[in-house]
């Protein structure tokens, strides 16, 4: 293979595994595919979606609603949970990579069977854990060692992040703002943002090599 032609090689594989590694950091913090409606900040999957999706999770914890598109408790409590989720989803999160909020409406046939394997009994009902934990697997309440846990005191924004605070040992609060408690910089990389004009740098200079190397018809040997 001539130099010219391995340095393309190694160039296209080094931007699909960029490609790859940003797109699945993306969708965790709630942008890209995955993602709800523009201004809902929870990650709405479904059955389709949900394994792999918790499985790639970065996130040290995962909050799971299970809902009922037609049920007026859980429309009630939408705004609370996307309250919370506002502060750890999306390219504004106050303390992302913390914790991946997450829905799945139980309403829909895809996901009758995904809301049965966690004993999905009432609606909104709340289970936290991490997030590979609840992929390919079953729940219920009588299970014993579980890291998959019942939030059974989460009515409302401040009582769900209260109790999200306890199990992390953390002091967050609903007014947090972006980076006000992190060590982290506003040009820092896992700026969504960034991250994507990184990404499409890559591809783009890849590309312009590619062409380069056509011009002088440099081929594999």
């Amino acid at each position: 293979m001539a130099p010219a032609a391995a340095q393309l090689l190694f160039l296209t594989l080094a931007v699909a595994s960029s490609l790859a590694v940003g797109a699945e950091a993306l969708r965790s913090l709630g942008v890209g595919d995955g993602a709800t409606a523009q201004g809902d900040y929870a990650v709405e999957l479904d059955a389709t979606s949900f394994d792999a999706f918790l499985t790639a999770s970065r996130e040290s914890f995962a909050v799971v609603e299970f809902f009922a598109h037609w049920c007026p408790a859980c429309r009630n409590y939408k705004p609370h949970y996307e309250k919370v989720a506002k502060l750890f989803n999306g390219p504004d999160a106050a303390h992302p990579g913390r914790v991946l909020m997450a829905r799945i409406d139980c309403a829909s046939k895809v996901n009758i069977d995904l809301c049965n394997r966690f004993s999905v009994d009432h609606y909104p009902f709340l289970l936290w854990g991490p997030p590979p934990k609840f992929a390919n697997t079953k729940w219920d309440r009588k299970q014993e060692k579980s890291e998959i846990k019942l939030i059974d005191d989460g009515r409302t924004a401040e009582r769900l992040l209260k109790w999200i605070n306890k199990q992390m040992e953390s002091s967050f609060t609903l007014d947090d703002k972006k980076y006000e408690n992190e060590n982290m910089l506003q040009n820092n990389a896992s700026y969504p943002k960034q991250v994507v004009q990184a990404i499409y740098d890559v591809a783009e200079a890849t590309a312009h090599v590619l062409q380069k190397i056509l011009e002088h018809k440099v081929l594999l040997k």
